[in-house]
């Protein structure tokens, strides 16, 4: 699976890609070298001598809009639906079983989902089953955790 994505930015020195779109964390490359953030977002050297600036904006990690010099021009998730989207907070239930150890298992199971949605490659009931199926043996944990404490 190639989680590089060549982003089109006509005008740019060298090549910019993102590494990691189907991931929760991503790098920025220019020319393959990985560009480090700087403020507000990374430095894009243009044909003309100018820099442009690569910015990213969205809450949810994994699924943020990238923007050069505030134009949009990649959407990292675009491909997953809303009913996917929804789902991947699913583990966030197990909240009301136990608040603390449910909050925890709860974040880790969330990102896990982030790569389970944004996989192309996995067929989708697999991925709406894996989603169910990871939060109940969550939850299953927390209750055999709950009887031994």
């Amino acid at each position: 699976m190639d989680n590089v994505q060549k982003l089109d930015i006509e005008g740019a020195r060298d090549t910019v890609e993102v590494d990691g779109v189907f991931g929760v964390f991503y790098r920025i490359r220019v020319g393959g070298e990985v560009v480090r953030r700087g403020k507000g977002g990374w430095d894009v050297p243009m044909r003309n001598g100018s820099t442009s600036k690569l910015t990213s904006r969205g809450i949810v990690p994994g699924f943020q809009k990238l923007y050069l010099d505030n134009t949009p021009i990649y959407a990292m998730g675009a491909h997953v639906d809303l009913g996917m989207r929804i789902l991947m907070f699913l583990p966030f239930v197990l909240i009301l079983v136990n608040y603390l150890l449910g909050f925890l298992l709860a974040l880790i199971l969330f990102f896990m989902n982030i790569s389970i949605v944004k996989n192309p490659h996995m067929p989708r009931p697999v991925r709406i089953i894996l989603l169910v199926v990871n939060t109940l043996a969550g939850g299953l944990m927390l209750f055999l955790l709950a009887g031994l404490l």
